[in-house]
């Protein structure tokens, strides 16, 4: 299994899904690899062939707690840059090897994209939430699979 959090370090919030993979890593599940990123890039596809659950952990805007959604990626109509989004990166990953079983984003809710590396008071305790459902997530892959 593969944790992937993206985010700036420099615009606070933004972090949040950095943060979240952080904290993933140090409790050193069995079997579940997390990586802290600043933006997904193609070169990540290769990491993604063969897993049983991918999740991606992104702040959002656009959210007012912490959530998850499937996702799906079709190589049919992906177009590919040196920046991607979750379904464009699974897209590629179908056209190296397969798609792994599951993938979802799981989207942390940011108020504050100023400059600054400290998060927010309200998107620390949305990480804290995001871990401990990204935990729950990764101990229980094969739901996840089947929902596929």
């Amino acid at each position: 299994m593969l944790v992937i959090g993206v985010g700036s370090e420099l615009r606070r919030d933004d972090a949040a899904g950095r943060r979240v993979a952080e904290r993933v890593s140090a409790r050193e599940l069995p079997d579940v690899e997390a990586m802290s990123l600043m933006q997904l890039m193609p070169e990540l596809a290769a990491d993604l062939v063969g897993r049983t659950l991918v999740v991606f952990v992104d702040a959002s805007v656009e959210v007012e707690e912490v959530t998850v959604v499937e996702v799906h990626g079709s190589a049919a109509d992906a177009a590919f840059s040196h920046h991607l989004d979750p379904p464009t990166l699974l897209a590629l990953a179908e056209r190296l090897g397969s798609l792994p079983a599951a993938a979802l984003t799981v989207h942390v809710p940011a108020t504050d994209l100023g400059l600054g590396t400290r998060l927010s008071p309200a998107a620390g305790r949305a990480v804290e939430r995001a871990v401990d459902i990204v935990g729950d997530l990764v101990r229980q892959p094969a739901s996840h699979a089947q929902e596929r």
